[in-house]
């Protein structure tokens, strides 16, 4: 008896447990004259905040609680063209959400001093010497890597380093690939063809290299990735090829003798040359939540959850690069940034070359 009723007790536990900590919910409720809603799933919250004509949308991730997770207090800030809201959750990071001249727009875009105290101080490098510059201001899990030509300038926490690969300068390196903390590449000591890949692990700056088996011409790109694959089509010659990341063995996948395939919607089907050919198709699934839109010269930004509200995210024709949850990388001229919706964007290098070569790939991972 005193077992089943010590396993019943555990089950219980484990139920409470599973209800109150792990599973998602939406709840609805007001405060004052606004309407909130608030959903909750896969470590994700998500909350909308209407009031009158005015409708707002944030997200952050993090751990549930015991409680559900509300806001307990909104204050207004308003100027002579805007009108934001400051929210109040504990244990969150809050910051204004803001409306100017009508447009949903991101608070740190809006210059006013009633804003300023919500906005963090940015960190100014001097860029009047060195062609590159890095401002140290990256975590200990943040990797990114700037093509130096010959490799890559690897950035990590406070420090970065020039880590060189071939001995060749090559100024495009645009057949480079991430695979989870590997960079793939081709063997850009190479002129027109090549049979090997080089691969550069961004945990451990270890570079290494295997042998294809076939040689591809150098008009080819990476397909993307499905599952421990990484996919390479040869456009001059018409083969896409399948990579084992694991075994570094190479196949043929499709050709003019087997059909083509592609991957879609959870499976490999048939497909025309043309598409690898002509309109350079990938196999990424893309499971971003987030929706980024050039118009005007500007970038707005909408989440899945609710398309309908677009957040003016900034007033520049910003190029995008990477995304982790609700966070940004990019650059615009010879800058790169990281932009974090509660403090705005943060300035990560300077890198003169970028002025003349916006095709140059970087890359940025996340531990």
């Amino acid at each position: 008896m005193k077992k089943k009723l010590i396993y019943s007790i555990i089950i219980c536990l484990v139920l409470i447990l599973c209800k109150y900590y792990f599973s998602n919910y939406e709840i609805e409720y007001k405060l004052n004259n606004y309407d909130i809603k608030v959903k909750y799933a896969k470590k994700r919250f998500y909350y909308e905040i209407k009031e009158g004509k005015y409708h707002y949308n944030f997200d952050f991730y993090k751990v549930r609680s015991f409680n559900k997770t509300r806001i307990n207090k909104i204050e207004e800030i308003s100027g002579d063209n805007f009108k934001c809201i400051y929210f109040k959750i504990k244990d969150v990071d809050t910051y204004p959400l803001c409306y100017e001249n009508e447009t949903f727009t991101d608070y740190n875009l809006i210059d006013s001093e009633l804003l300023e105290e919500y906005k963090e101080e940015k960190v100014i490098i001097d860029k009047t010497k060195n062609d590159f510059s890095y401002n140290n201001n990256l975590s200990d899990d943040e990797y990114i890597a700037l093509w130096n030509y010959k490799g890559y300038i690897l950035m990590n926490g406070k420090e970065y380093e020039n880590i060189n690969i071939f001995d060749k300068d090559r100024y495009d390196n645009s057949l480079s690939y991430l695979y989870k903390n590997v960079i793939y590449m081709a063997d850009y000591n190479s002129e027109y063809e090549y049979n090997k890949l080089y691969y550069f692990n961004l945990l451990t700056k270890e570079t290494n290299s295997f042998d294809l088996g076939y040689t591809l011409d150098f008009d080819s790109y990476f397909v993307g990735s499905v599952g421990k694959y990484i996919y390479l089509f040869d456009n001059k010659n018409s083969i896409l090829y399948e990579i084992n990341t694991k075994t570094k063995k190479v196949k043929i996948k499709s050709n003019n003798e087997t059909g083509y395939v592609k991957y879609e919607n959870g499976e490999f089907v048939s497909c025309s040359k043309t598409e690898f050919k002509n309109d350079k198709i990938t196999f990424d699934v893309n499971n971003s939540i987030y929706n980024y839109e050039l118009k005007d010269n500007m970038v707005y930004k909408s989440i899945n959850d609710n398309k309908k509200i677009k957040q003016l995210l900034s007033k520049d024709s910003i190029k995008i690069v990477s995304e982790y949850k609700n966070e940004i990388y990019y650059y615009l001229g010879e800058k790169f940034y990281k932009y974090v919706p509660n403090k705005g964007s943060e300035e990560i290098f300077y890198n003169y070359e970028l002025n003349f070569n916006d095709s140059n790939t970087m890359f940025v991972y996340h531990k």
